[in-house]
């Protein structure tokens, strides 16, 4: 999973973690802090109360921000058969068209390449490719395209190109479609982390700023300093800031 969200999650914890466990101690702080200063027909606020309820809040953002990721982790995972297939796909096509071009320049010379559409480079992208051969399928079985006659002595049987082509070309284009359909189906699973993760990163800060704030009424100075929000970075304490910094990120995977 992401360091950014594994952070995020570890801060939450520590945030959540400290509201709870010193609940009880701010909330009496508080009432002799303030009960003075407190509206008359008023009641103190429970502080302790508002603790509590803060740290469920942080968890369940956080298990939702985790869930979020994890399906996107998954999604990215099934990637990888579609774009295999697309690759052997067109590698196979591109070696096709490449030994075709070389026969037929053989054969029937520039003239049939150039009537065959095929007198250029030879593209080896995935979707040039297969619109090259499909072009070069369609114009060897097109009654209106003359080739010169080949070569003296030679035979060429174009019933063994097409279907040297045309193994590969549905094939190439059922994975190209599988490609795009995973690259959607990414979008959605990215832009439902990124959502959750911008949800996450607003409430945290307003958690563990109050946090922090609380545990310094009552002296726990150290412990606030650690799980204010980071100055510089959204989403994780001071703490989680600095062990970040001091431990390198594992570069991610070339897709």
């Amino acid at each position: 999973m992401a360091r950014e969200v594994t952070g995020r999650e570890a801060s939450a914890e520590a945030v959540a973690s400290a509201a709870e466990t010193h609940a009880a101690e701010v909330a009496k702080a508080f009432v002799a802090k303030f009960k003075q200063h407190v509206p008359k027909k008023e009641e103190v606020p429970d502080v302790g109360v508002l603790l509590r309820t803060l740290a469920k809040a942080l968890r369940t953002q956080s298990a939702d921000l985790l869930e979020k990721s994890a399906q996107h982790d998954a999604e990215l995972a099934d990637d990888a058969a579609p774009r295999e297939a697309r690759d052997t796909a067109t590698t196979e096509l591109v070696q096709a068209m490449v030994t075709i071009r070389s026969a037929c320049e053989v054969a029937y010379g520039r003239a049939g390449l150039k009537a065959l559409g095929i007198d250029g480079r030879t593209p080896t992208d995935a979707k040039a490719i297969q619109e090259h051969a499909g072009k070069f399928v369609a114009q060897l079985k097109s009654p209106k395209v003359k080739l010169p006659p080949p070569q003296e002595g030679m035979s060429i049987d174009h019933a063994v190109w097409i279907a040297k082509v045309e193994k590969w070309l549905p094939v190439l284009a059922q994975a190209r479609k599988d490609v795009a359909r995973e690259e959607r189906e990414a979008d959605a699973t990215i832009n439902a982390k990124n959502k959750s993760m911008e949800a996450f990163d607003e409430l945290f800060g307003v958690v563990a700023a109050f946090t922090s704030s609380m545990l310094d009424l009552i002296g726990e100075d150290d412990l606030a300093a650690r799980v204010k929000p980071a100055a510089r970075r959204r989403g994780v304490t001071a703490e989680q800031d600095a062990a970040d910094q001091a431990t390198p990120a594992t570069p991610a995977p070339t897709p």
